[in-house]
């Protein structure tokens, strides 16, 4: 049977109206110290921001207070996607790995009843955590050229490395490349 979103799920959500520009929606999740706000028309859920896509915009130099958050949305066409709180943390953690959203709303007959995060799932799961950590290495692996350099824990180490190279399909650091 397994646990349910139910049980876990955050119930207080922060909730932005579509028309809000994206300093606001900036200041809202650093003040409520989140990472992202679910896009509410007529009280019904219709997208995520998040600080990865406040992040985004700036690093394209966009001026924050001229985009909206409910045209950024649609501009950026990100699947949006809902649980059920009957849902199971297996079923939200397959959702997660397959689409790579990390924050899922919560909704039962349209209606936001809160929202559900890796964060939450490996509070009550850590074996999710390997699982999880190896579909992300997947992925990466499948997107970056092998003489890519990418941010990130090295696989020696476990340090943060702005300069992490794949050597014989490991991540590293160049200290631990040196020791290799």
């Amino acid at each position: 049977m397994g646990v349910k979103v139910k049980d876990i799920m955050k119930k207080h959500v922060v909730t932005i109206d579509p028309g809000v520009n994206m300093q606001t929606v900036s200041k809202i999740l650093t003040n409520n110290r989140i990472g992202c706000a679910v896009i509410t028309e007529k009280n019904k859920p219709i997208g995520v921001v998040t600080t990865n896509d406040i992040v985004s915009l700036v690093a394209e130099n966009k001026n924050l207070k001229k985009v909206v958050a409910g045209e950024f949305w649609r501009e950026r066409r990100k699947p949006f996607i809902t649980t059920s709180p009957s849902a199971t943390i297996m079923e939200v953690t397959k959702q997660m790995i397959k689409t790579g959203i990390k924050r899922i709303p919560v909704v039962d007959n349209g209606e936001l009843k809160g929202i559900i995060s890796t964060k939450e799932i490996l509070l009550v799961s850590p074996e999710l955590i390997e699982i999880l950590s190896e579909k992300l290495k997947a992925k990466v692996d499948s997107v970056a050229k092998p003489d890519e350099v990418i941010s990130g824990l090295c696989e020696s180490c476990d340090s943060y490395s702005d300069d992490l190279k794949n050597v014989n399909g490991r991540w590293m650091c160049p200290d631990c490349m040196d020791e290799d």
